[in-house]
């Protein structure tokens, strides 16, 4: 997550899907600070890897109400 990144340029979406483009990390790390987010690494290995600009806070707060669910839904 943010500058834990190590590629030199990343594809980079923004938190609606919409792709921004490949951009160096410097100025994929600038576009998630002004969108107030942080930038989140979502395939390291694809060439060039592909990252995220998403609130993280919300996003672990969204997985941990899915897996509340399917934990909930999977027990009879």
């Amino acid at each position: 997550m943010n500058f834990r990144i190590e590629a030199a340029e990343l594809r980079v979406f923004d938190a609606q899907g919409v792709q921004i483009g490949v951009l160096k990390k410097d100025e994929a790390l600038r576009a998630a600070q002004d969108a107030q987010a942080d930038l989140v690494l979502i395939a390291p290995h694809a060439k060039p890897p592909v990252a995220k600009i998403i609130d993280f806070k919300k996003f672990l707060y969204q997985e941990s109400k899915k897996d509340k669910e399917a934990k909930k839904g999977g027990v009879s």
